[in-house]
């Protein structure tokens, strides 16, 4: 019994002994920039580990350690020099090395912490570059890594921006599951970022899941009840199931909720306007004005109407047989003349909040050319050939005459 015991106390000694050669051979070569070598000599106290051989604590940290500098130089030297033939299973390994060291609390762990901290952002840099090179599924892998890396235990980062860009190429690559399994932690994570709830959304309505769309939408609409985008959605939804009745429900109910809100009144209109009830469109859009006088976009959707209208009246005019009567041609003029003349004053009250606005310019341009005011017309010529940083004083100027 004394022999085997001797025997085995023999053994083992020549087992860590074999182990910690294979490790000091492994930080020499290392020091000496011999990075093959040393990776041949950390695998091979890798492999003995596997099978069940040990080292004391403090040589454990000195191999998890070093097996992740290894791993990561290699790696690097690749990754800088020709990014498309990094082997990120190299990374990987460096990655679960350092881990292993800072779990441990190792004699490294805090040199071994600021090193996995590095290969996380390999990770979200190499994220970056797969999505800039539209290989999103890729892209999502990568961010996937660095999220992984960031809210282990023992580094425990809140990685909500990974957790963005993942969600955002998990979309991309249309790998919708996934961006709903992104999205739906973010959400829980910052209910009223409204980034988070339109991926969401969005996820859903790209997997054709429309109970997890409409439930995504009503969480959102509780969590920031005065996003325009996100009533928009609810709205577009209804619009997609072709469900009129449930739509302008929702927008009722959200403007009793909420009567003093202009963007309410605004999507109402929008939603009145894409049903094709253009008088109800001009109540709402007035409505929202009259709560925000500044609001640009229902002074934009007032004015389109009103030029819409107009160009029915100048088809039938264009229609006119030429034989038609003076009365109804001078009929149709009238009333074009008037729907020119009405969207007039809130194209300038855009222009007087955008002066830069060379869309708004160039069709008050051509309205006041049609409605015989030259010198308007004049004006906005001139407007459109001055520099951007000049128009804002010559807008005022204008308005002020």
């Amino acid at each position: 019994m004394k022999n085997i015991f001797y025997f085995l106390l023999i053994t083992c000694s020549l087992n860590v002994f074999s182990q910690k050669q294979d490790l000091v051979s492994a930080i020499m070569d290392l020091k000496d920039g011999e990075l093959q070598a040393a990776k041949s000599a950390i695998d091979n106290a890798a492999m003995k580990i596997h099978e069940g051989k040990t080292l004391k604590p403090k040589r454990m940290s000195d191999y998890y350690h070093y097996r992740g500098q290894i791993y990561l130089m290699i790696f690097e030297q690749t990754w800088f020099s020709s990014p498309s033939d990094a082997d990120f299973d190299l990374l990987q390994v460096a990655s679960d090395a350092f881990l292993s060291d800072v779990n441990s609390s190792g004699s490294n762990s805090k040199e071994s912490r600021k090193k996995i901290t590095r290969c996380a952002r390999l990770y979200q840099d190499a994220g970056y570059k797969d999505y800039e090179n539209k290989n999103y599924s890729s892209s999502e892998k990568k961010f996937s890594h660095a999220i992984e890396i960031n809210t282990s235990s023992t580094i425990n980062v809140m990685d909500t921006l990974n957790m963005f860009y993942a969600a955002v190429t998990a979309f991309l690559a249309e790998d919708y599951n996934k961006a709903i399994s992104w999205s739906t932690k973010l959400v829980d994570i910052n209910s009223s970022d409204i980034r988070y709830h339109m991926r969401l959304i969005e996820s859903y309505e790209g997997a054709g899941d429309l109970e997890g769309q409409l439930n995504a939408i009503k969480n959102a609409r509780t969590a920031i009840p005065d996003s325009k985008d996100i009533i928009l959605k609810e709205v577009n939804y209804y619009i997609s199931i072709d469900n009129n009745e449930l739509l302008l429900e929702s927008l009722d109910n959200a403007v009793n909720s909420d009567p003093n809100n202009p963007i309410l009144y605004f999507v109402l209109g929008s939603t009145y306007s894409g049903l094709g009830d253009f008088n109800k469109a001009k109540s709402s859009y007035e409505m929202a004005l009259s709560l925000d006088p500044d609001y640009v976009d229902a002074c934009n959707n007032l004015a389109a109407i009103y030029l819409d209208e107009a160009n029915i009246f100048i088809e039938k005019k264009n229609k006119l047989p030429i034989n038609a009567s003076q009365k109804k041609y001078d009929n149709l003029s009238n009333k074009i003349k008037n729907l020119r003349l009405k969207a007039v004053p809130y194209l300038e009250k855009v222009l007087l909040l955008q002066p830069t606005d060379l869309i708004i310019i160039e069709t008050l341009k051509q309205i006041y050319y049609q409605l015989e005011m030259d010198d308007k017309s004049m004006s906005m010529k001139k407007l459109i050939d001055l520099p951007d940083d000049m128009k804002a004083s010559f807008v005022k100027d204008y308005f002020s005459k």
